[in-house]
């Protein structure tokens, strides 16, 4: 008897975790991004970006489609830094999570939060807001000013 009740919870819950699964396979599709902030708010970008500076488009380089993800790569000449020690001229990827990004004008000057990808060398560095990109005023810049001073978000090990 206490078996035939252990095999029925079993099939149970093997039954339950499978519909469990089906129920959200179909809610997943490529291009998704999970965030732990709200990559169209300043404050909360700026939290988990490793280097925020303003920079000059030196060139566009290419644009890309990873896994149903469009992003425009640039050649970008760092003009300023608010946090991290970024020098010289880096790669920067732009990607929005739903359609692909405006091109940014060469020579003009934006500001990037951005965080290394996985061979920084190679690849670049990701720009982490979504926001409008605009070339770079005094306004904008003090609102960036301002979140870079708030504490960054814990690192995971």
């Amino acid at each position: 008897m206490v078996l035939a009740a252990g095999a029925v919870a079993a099939g149970v819950l093997a039954v339950g975790g499978y519909l469990g699964y089906r129920h959200l396979e179909g809610q997943v599709t490529t291009g998704c991004a999970l965030r732990a902030y709200d990559p169209h708010d300043v404050a909360g970008t700026a939290r988990y970006a490793d280097s925020v500076f303003t920079g000059r488009v030196a060139a566009f380089v290419e644009r890309r489609d990873v896994d149903g993800w469009t992003e425009d790569v640039y050649r970008i000449e760092v003009a300023s830094v608010l946090r991290g020690n970024l020098r010289g001229t880096v790669q920067v990827a732009y990607g929005l999570d739903e359609g692909g990004p405006d091109r940014l004008k060469g020579g003009s000057t934006y500001l990037f939060a951005t965080s290394p990808q996985v061979d920084p060398g190679k690849d670049g560095h990701a720009q982490l807001y979504q926001g409008e990109m605009r070339p770079v005023d005094d306004r904008q810049l003090a609102v960036w000013r301002e979140a870079v001073a708030l504490p960054m978000a814990p690192q995971e090990p």
